[in-house]
């Protein structure tokens, strides 16, 4: 495992004096000016000679839980100073706000780096004596803004806190006065042209982050905030059903309280500006490189056995592997699948778990297993009890808010509590000793929840206490693998992440998978792997999950290959026992059209070489235009084209979701793709063998199916 880390104040170092500059408080460095209004004390960020933002200021809550803004303060100064930290060299200018009566200083900090394509910027409360704030905005404007982005389909990206409950990523149309707020990060950007203004946190160390848009008429911004502070339903700190809710963020204190630093910045292609956005993630917080493997295929058993999981079905799923997969060509290019026991492994004992990791790595393959590491899932009265559980007691392990026990789907435990941890160095180290080299680590979202207080009395949010305890995983795991599953999207302290939560193989469910593709794409930046979760692929027999529409099925595995992340999620077993399942009688063991099934598509040597590239598809154009039902109405959105430039090759992937109209023709957007048809030798449809010239007008695409396109260059 590749972690570097960073001390990140020891890293700002000033290589010259901080100096005032006097009377004129505009800022021209590079290719950006901020423009200070002396009437209302606010400032315009203007990149390449074009306005992003107007009339910002800093607003903070103080420890009265009073809101302050730094325009209503009566004296501001500016001074700037040479930086060389971790983001590069560059020049730090500070607005200091002071003489406000009763009220701590506020400074306003903007961070320019020539060879960056962004800014970043924060904002501190300065005071004499420690205070402490619930929530810091280091921008914040009502001030009417015209777009860069130019007229057109304007869509404003919207991204959730974590994954669990099917929550999707979304693009919301330009609607004048309806308020759009985006976890940690949005682009507001054109369909058409696809330039944006990308902004986002890019620490995720103390504080959660919400950035609010209020569309304008004419395309404007009437609105903008990026705080530090933001909770919500949302980021699984308020309920309305009676669980135990946060009022507020945690408090930070101190003599200086600082926001995250946010990036500011304009781009000619949204997607590039947020693969840019992940790339600046992992300056603080650096990514959890990968070098075993370049691509992962395997099986996991929630999807087929859920809790009918036990060793000789278990076992005869390395049969079939061994048997048939492996032969086929089920496997990345060094050989390797992962094998994972999900939830329910401990119905098997350590000897068997031992014989099912030995049996793994005799086939050149690697086990894997699974975890909640901040989760109880016992019952409320032996929280309430204070009854005693892995060395100790839960009335201490447990969260709370207003005295109550937190909870989320399981009670959240408290990462920073001596019992907590113990507990889950036992757990890993088992998992060493018995040979496991992956785990699928899950319900992350519990750690992170703000409450009243944490055994630790030097952490004060959810971000921190949770920072905490995946501190300590990554080393209790030591090599293995972590593969976080119901989570936040930051911080990104694991290997790799799943997009989205559970799915199964019918065309709904592979809807929202592919959302979450649409959404996340670019956290290949931020993790080794993007994880869409298991590759159902026929309907699950005990529950009646999935579809046994082989074209549902071909869209289902094509959400792995485009991923880089095939990991199968059947039953596939030729023998097991009898489980009771949800009140009947269910034999574990696969059957042989689901066998054959994924033995077929295992064959088809140019989809596993598709799958082996390991990189997520990008999304052509960002409209999430095509509706479905998973849950609620229409609650799943996406789009229905993606790509994957090699030098080889260019990937491009179509999808027809309608059921009733019939198949549909397109024609290949050469230059919505950035590329010439002169560029290319031919065309190769995957799915079916098919060629075509790179001049052919015309290709179907079934109803209900999808279409993989390989352009050979010449």
């Amino acid at each position: 495992m590749k972690v570097l880390t960073f001390n990140y104040l020891a890293l700002l170092l000033a290589s010259a004096p901080l100096t005032a500059i006097a009377g004129n408080k505009d800022v021209k460095d590079g290719k950006w000016e901020f423009k200070y209004d002396k009437e209302t004390s606010t400032l315009a960020y203007r990149q390449n000679g074009k306005t992003l933002l107007q009339g910002a200021t800093v607003r903070a809550v103080d420890a009265n839980r009073d809101t302050i803004y730094a325009k209503d303060y009566p004296e501001v100064s500016l001074s700037s100073v040479r930086i060389k930290d971790a983001f590069g060299e560059g020049r730090r200018h500070t607005y200091r706000y002071h003489g406000l009566d009763g009220k701590s200083e506020l400074h306003h900090n903007i961070y320019v780096y020539p060879s960056l394509p962004y800014i970043l910027t924060d904002a501190v409360i300065v005071s004499e004596t420690p205070t402490s704030s619930t929530n810091i905005s280091p921008i914040t404007t009502s001030a009417p803004t015209s777009l860069i982005t130019g007229k057109g389909d304007i869509r404003i990206y919207d991204m959730p806190f974590a994954n669990d409950n099917w929550a999707t990523f979304n693009s919301r149309k330009w609607e004048p006065g309806k308020s759009v707020t985006s976890c940690e990060a949005t682009a507001i950007y054109n369909v058409d042209t696809r330039k944006a203004v990308v902004i986002g946190s890019v620490d995720h160390s103390v504080w959660k982050a919400g950035i609010t848009v209020i569309p304008g008429d004419n395309n404007t911004i009437a609105g903008l905030t990026a705080e530090a502070g933001y909770i919500s339903d949302r980021t699984w700190d308020t309920f309305t059903d009676g669980r135990a809710s946060s009022k507020e963020h945690g408090e930070v204190r101190g003599k200086k309280i600082a926001s995250p630093r946010f990036m500011v910045g304009a781009f000619e292609d949204w997607r590039d500006g947020l693969e840019t956005f992940g790339v600046a993630n992992t300056v603080l917080c650096p990514k959890y490189e990968w070098d075993k493997d370049e691509s992962l295929f395997g099986w996991q058993s929630w999807g087929g056995m859920e809790w009918g999981l036990n060793y000789e079905s278990a076992m005869s799923v390395l049969d079939y592997f061994e048997k048939e997969l492996k032969p086929a060509g089920f496997h990345n290019e060094k050989g390797r699948c992962h094998i994972v026991l999900d939830s329910g492994w401990n119905a098997l004992s350590d000897d068997e778990l031992r014989k099912f990791a030995d049996k793994c790595k005799a086939l050149g393959f690697a086990a894997g297993i699974y975890a909640t590491p901040f989760s109880y899932w016992g019952g409320e009265d032996a929280i309430r009890n204070n009854e005693l559980w892995e060395g100790g007691r839960l009335g201490e392990m447990v969260l709370k808010a207003d005295g109550k026990p937190r909870k989320i789907n399981g009670w959240s435990l408290d990462p920073t509590h001596p019992a907590v941890k113990e507990s889950n160095r036992r757990t890993f180290e088992k998992f060493r000793k018995l040979g496991f080299e992956f785990v699928k680590i899950d319900f992350m979202n519990n750690g992170t929840q703000e409450a009243d207080q944490w055994y630790d009395p030097n952490v004060t949010t959810g971000l921190q206490a949770y920072n905490i305890g995946m501190d300590y995983v990554t080393e209790f795991a030591g090599d293995m693998m972590l593969d976080y599953s119901i989570a936040p999207i930051f911080p990104a302290k694991a290997h790799v992440r799943r997009i989205g939560c559970d799915a199964w193989g019918d065309l709904p469910q592979s809807m929202y998978t592919l959302n979450c593709i649409n959404g996340s794409w670019w956290l290949d930046k931020v993790y080794a792997f993007n994880d869409p979760d298991h590759m159902c692929l026929s309907k699950v027999p005990f529950s009646g999950k999935g579809s046994n529409d082989e074209n549902e099925s071909r869209i289902r595995y094509t959400c792995g290959l485009m991923t880089g992340m095939t990991l199968l999620g059947g039953t596939y077993a030729y023998e097991g026992p009898t489980k009771d399942m949800y009140g009947k009688p269910f034999k574990v063991v696969g059957y042989d059209e689901e066998r054959a099934l994924a033995t077929n598509y295992a064959s088809n040597k140019d989809l596993t070489a598709m799958g082996r590239i390991g990189k997520t598809f990008r999304p052509v154009d960002g409209k999430f235009d095509n509706f479905s039902t998973l849950y609620n109405h229409n609650d799943i959105s996406v789009d229905s084209e993606f790509y994957l430039d090699t030098p080889e090759s260019l990937y491009y992937v179509v999808f027809n979701y309608d059921t009733a109209s019939g198949a549909k023709n397109i024609e290949i957007p050469y230059s919505r793709l950035g590329v010439k048809a002169g560029e290319f030798a031919g065309v190769k449809e995957l799915w079916t063998g098919e060629t075509f010239s790179p001049s052919e007008t015309s290709l179907t695409i079934p109803a209900k199916d999808v279409r993989i396109f390989r352009l050979d260059r010449k």
